[in-house]
């Protein structure tokens, strides 16, 4: 045997297993895209009546961790690979036992697009086609997250494991800042005092242009390091309530607080306004007394304004006219009936005529952050309430998910 004969015999061992090695390449590229299709065709059957899509990849991320509740997230795509949404998957325990459903939500994680129910266990609350066709009706494109609105007041349990200050008057008390702060804001608070006891906290803010800072902090508008600012207010509030006393929440001197659980923010104007109202709580200085004096005084300075000439555009109208917007603590919505969205608003419940009544929250989601209020099943609240839950849940994940959380 030549030298040449070992050569074409090692070229054509070479050739083979290069023939060999794309064949397989190509059996393995050619099963997996069958597979894919597959998985594709089936995610399709499974969830092309929440929200039709090209393609579906399960979202795996560290996110899911945090929300037991939510078995499963699937973002869907168009062909050009655009994204249309999310499907999620949640499964939770209500007050009226288990809940299992799916429902798809909008690509920018506001608006739920469809939901159903896809499982019921004997403890848990039972739904027809056509309650679910009176839900769907309802949520169809409603922001989340998303409440029942109910006729009657609930009363609110506090905890009283500190003793209330002394002094106090039972009313509502209200102190706002002369000037805005550095981020332009006008920082404003009411407290509520009942059996001497402070029962209710409201902190918040307004710009030039009358919106809150609460409700810039939900849109993205108003971003702060940790939780949104909204949630954080809304903890600070809470905490308040529990602890009376304004020392108690432990502030810093670079006013910032290490004992209340995902606030971040400075507290140190929030003491200040607590410190007056609770002063104008002992004096009985009420709300209405402070915005009758200080609408006065408005009118006084625009009425001296108007004599030399000196206007100014910018001023806040809601330091001379109690009716201005953010003035109250808990704005009335106006909105139709079957949805309401509402933007730093204090609870979840919505009287017949359109006014507020205090509440907590709902699924621990501040009453500040809920954007849409429905009626839900007639004369079965708890029923609505229970399918409700587990959109929020959803909602919950998808805001971190997408970091709302600033």
């Amino acid at each position: 045997m030549t030298r040449s004969f070992f050569r074409g015999l090692t070229l054509r061992a070479v050739i083979c297993v290069v023939l060999s090695m794309t064949f397989l390449l190509s059996c393995l590229w050619y099963n997996r895209r069958v597979n894919r299709s597959r998985e594709q065709d089936e995610y399709r059957e499974e969830y092309g009546s929440l929200l039709m899509a090209s393609e579906y990849r399960e979202l795996k991320t560290d996110v899911l961790k945090n929300h037991k509740d939510v078995q499963a997230v699937y973002s869907a795509y168009d062909e050009s690979g655009k994204l249309l949404g999310y499907i999620v998957d949640v499964k939770t325990q209500t007050a009226s036992g288990y809940v299992h459903s799916q429902m798809s939500i909008s690509d920018s994680g506001e608006n739920l697009l469809n939901i159903r129910i896809i499982e019921e266990t004997e403890d848990g609350p039972r739904f027809s086609e056509e309650d679910m066709d009176v839900m769907r009706e309802q949520l169809k494109g409603a922001r989340i997250p998303v409440a029942i609105r109910q006729d009657l007041p609930v009363d609110v349990p506090y905890q009283v494991d500190y003793d209330p200050l002394l002094g106090l008057h039972d009313g509502v008390y209200y102190a706002r800042n002369e000037k805005p702060s550095k981020d332009g804001y006008t920082d404003y608070c009411e407290i509520e005092v009942s059996g001497g006891r402070i029962v209710r906290v409201k902190w918040d803010a307004e710009n030039e242009t009358n919106n809150t800072r609460s409700a810039d902090s939900i849109s993205g508008e108003y971003k702060v390091s940790g939780n949104i600012w909204a949630d954080q207010a809304y903890r600070l509030e809470n905490h308040l309530v529990h602890v009376q006393d304004p020392v108690k929440l432990a502030m810093k001197s670079d006013g910032k607080t290490e004992i209340i659980d995902g606030v971040t923010i400075d507290i140190s104007t929030f003491v200040k306004l607590v410190n007056s109202c609770i002063d104008y709580s002992r004096s009985t200085y009420t709300k209405e007394m402070y915005l009758r004096d200080h609408s006065s005084e408005g009118e006084k300075k625009d009425t001296d304004k108007k004599e030399t000439g000196d206007t100014d555009p910018t001023s806040d109208p809601a330091t001379t006219d109690p009716t201005a917007v953010g003035v109250t603590a808990t704005p009335s919505p106006t909105k139709a009936p079957s949805q309401v969205e509402v933007i730093g608003g204090e609870d979840g419940m919505v009287s017949g005529d359109g006014a507020n009544v205090l509440s907590e929250s709902v699924d621990g989601i501040p009453m500040s952050e809920i954007r849409t209020y429905i009626d839900g099943l007639a004369d079965d609240r708890s029923r609505s309430a229970a399918l409700l839950t587990t959109v929020n849940q959803a909602y919950k994940f998808i805001r971190e998910y997408l970091n709302w959380v600033g």
